[in-house]
Parts: structure tokens; C-alpha cells; sequence
């Protein structure tokens, strides 16, 4: 084993994805029409999130396509201002009351990196930089816990497409054989086993109590 891969909602962070989901349209929503004049349709942007995770070119970041998409929905807002203004700004933190470290698994995070191997932030990458970084804030890591984050600009695919797995794996010069993927999704981060990548649900990942983190490869 050389790397461990972590899912970030349900597996680092605890979060009641539909409630977070929810607060974010709406305070994107109010922000957007306090500062732009202009109201994002929720079924739009959720849109533009299965184009670029159905769509991928392999050549175009998801965030430059996630762009696009709503441009061609939206011309008259420069969508790249307005959500770099909107994660740089407070409303975006508000989430942050809905989030909860997963604590068991923050610390084998960070123990993963004590015993030599890859540690990598393996989240579905719909969010930029920015978000991804705040995110982590939110659960007391930061970018210096990971050897790679995937975030939008440095993403040209989405789970459950294998080759987003493949991509990270190119990054860090390693093989699929060599890394655990743990999450707590089976289809998303289940997806990883078809490139042959060894996956292992968050919840027997993170009661199983073993001290090295290399000892969860082999089960």
C-alpha cells in the first residue's frame, strides 16, 4: 500500500447532505441576487454539475466547463467573479455549523502520513480550490494534511467516472493496486474497484481500531 484516499462528506467531515445542499442554494441564491442582481435556478446549476461529470473531455478542468455550462444559461454574470467573490466571503462559512469532524478518521489522516504513505482528499471535485480548502478549515485539516486534493481546476473528471481515480494516480507516479479508497458511497467511491483500486466503507474503516493504517490494505 503506498496511498490512502479519502472521501470528504460522510467520510472526513459529517454532514446532513441534504440540509447542507440546502442552505447552500439558498445563500448562493441570496448572494447572487445582492450582488449580481441576477437568481441562479437551482435545477440549472445541478445541471451543469451532470454535464461536466457525464462530459468530461479529458482536456478542460471541471471548473472551466462548470463555467461554460452556466454562462450559456446565464450570459450576463461573469460566474468565475461571482463564486470565487462568494467562497472568499463569510456566507459561505455559515455552512460550517453543519459540518462535524468525523474525528476517528481526521486522525487517521493525519496518521497515514506519519507511516510514509500518500494522503490524498479524494472529494467528488463540484467545488473550487477555495471551497475545498475552507471545507477542510471546517474540520481542523488544511492543505498540508494531504499530498493531493482534488478539487475543480486540477480535476478533468467526476465519480463515479474511473478515470478520476486514474488521474490522481498519474499525479502521484502510482499504481491503482497500491491505494485504498475509503468512503461512503459505494457507488461513487465504490467505482475505484474497476481500475483495481481496493475500496473499504468509512464505517469498517473507521471501527476497526488498527494502529497502521497499511494493516487496512490487507482485510
Amino acid at each position: 500500500m503506498k496511498a490512502l484516499l479519502l472521501d470528504y462528506g460522510g467520510t472526513l467531515a459529517l454532514i446532513d447532505e441534504d440540509r447542507f445542499m440546502e442552505n447552500y442554494f439558498f445563500m448562493l441564491n441570496v448572494f447572487l441576487v445582492e450582488r449580481y442582481k441576477v437568481a441562479l435556478d437551482q435545477a440549472d446549476l445541478l445541471d451543469c454539475i451532470v454535464h461536466i461529470t457525464k462530459c468530461a473531455d479529458g482536456f478542460t478542468n471541471n471548473y472551466e466547463r462548470l463555467l461554460k455550462c452556466l454562462s450559456s444559461k446565464v450570459e450576463k454574470v461573469d460566474w468565475r467573479e461571482a463564486f470565487e467573490d462568494f467562497y472568499a466571503g463569510g456566507e459561505f462559512d455559515e455552512l460550517a455549523s453543519l459540518v462535524k469532524p468525523n474525528q476517528k478518521v481526521v486522525e487517521s489522516a493525519k496518521k497515514a502520513r506519519r507511516f510514509g504513505l500518500y494522503t490524498v482528499l479524494a472529494m467528488n471535485p463540484i467545488f473550487p480550490k477555495i471551497a475545498v480548502e475552507k471545507q477542510l478549515n471546517w474540520i481542523g485539516l488544511d492543505a498540508t494534511n494531504f499530498d493531493h486534493i482534488s478539487f475543480m481546476e486540477n480535476s478533468h473528471y467526476c465519480k463515479p467516472d474511473p478515470r478520476y481515480y486514474l488521474e490522481i494516480c498519474k499525479v502521484l507516479s502510482i499504481e491503482p493496486k497500491d491505494c485504498l479508497m475509503v468512503g461512503n458511497d459505494d457507488f461513487l467511491d465504490g467505482s475505484c474497484v474497476s481500475i483495481g483500486m481496493k475500496y473499504k466503507p468509512v464505517e469498517l474503516f473507521s471501527q476497526d481500531g488498527k494502529k497502521d493504517p497499511r494493516e487496512w490494505f490487507f482485510d
